[in-house]
C-alpha cells in the first residue's frame, strides 16, 4: 500500500509540469493570435528624440506580424536594425517579453510587449538601431489591421 501511495504522489508531481507546459502553450498561442496584424507607429506615445525633425518621413512606419512567425516593416528606418525577420511570442509569464530576430543578423534581437487589450498598442523596448545611429528607448505601435 505504501508503495502505491508513493507511485501516486510521484505521478502527480510528474504530471504537474506537463499541465503547466500545456497552459503555457495555450497562453503562447493566445499571444500569437492577438499580435497578428499590421501596426503603425504611434507618435503620441513615441518620443522620437533627434529623429523628430524627420517625423514626416516616419509617420507611415508600419510593422506586420504574420502567422508563420515572420515580421516586416514597410520601410527601413535608422532607429531599427533591420526591416524583416522572425518573431517569437512569449509564454505569457509575468514580465516576459516577445522577441524580434532580425534577418540580417538573427543574433541581434529586440524585446517587445504583447498588445494591450484596450487599445491594441504594444511597444518595442530599447530597439537596436542601424550601425552608428541613435536608438529610441520605446517605440509604440497601434494596430490598424487584424490578420486572421
Amino acid at each position: 500500500m505504501r508503495r502505491l501511495i508513493q507511485i501516486i504522489i510521484l505521478c502527480f508531481f510528474m504530471g504537474l509540469p506537463l499541465s503547466c507546459n500545456y497552459q503555457d502553450e495555450g497562453r503562447r498561442k493566445d499571444i500569437l493570435k492577438r499580435q497578428l496584424g499590421t501596426y503603425i507607429i504611434d507618435f503620441q506615445k513615441t518620443n522620437l528624440g533627434n529623429y523628430y525633425i524627420d517625423r514626416e518621413l516616419y509617420k507611415n512606419l508600419q510593422i506586420t506580424f504574420n502567422k508563420d512567425l515572420t515580421f516586416s516593416f514597410n520601410m527601413k528606418v535608422p532607429f531599427i536594425f533591420d526591416s524583416a525577420g522572425t518573431w517569437s511570442p512569449s509564454k505569457g509569464a509575468f514580465e516576459e517579453w516577445n522577441w524580434l530576430y532580425y534577418k540580417k543578423n538573427p543574433k541581434i534581437s529586440t524585446q517587445f510587449t504583447e498588445p494591450w487589450k484596450l487599445d491594441s498598442v504594444f511597444y518595442m523596448n530599447s530597439t537596436t538601431p542601424q550601425s552608428g545611429k541613435e536608438n529610441i528607448k520605446e517605440i509604440y505601435f497601434k494596430k490598424i489591421k487584424v490578420t486572421n
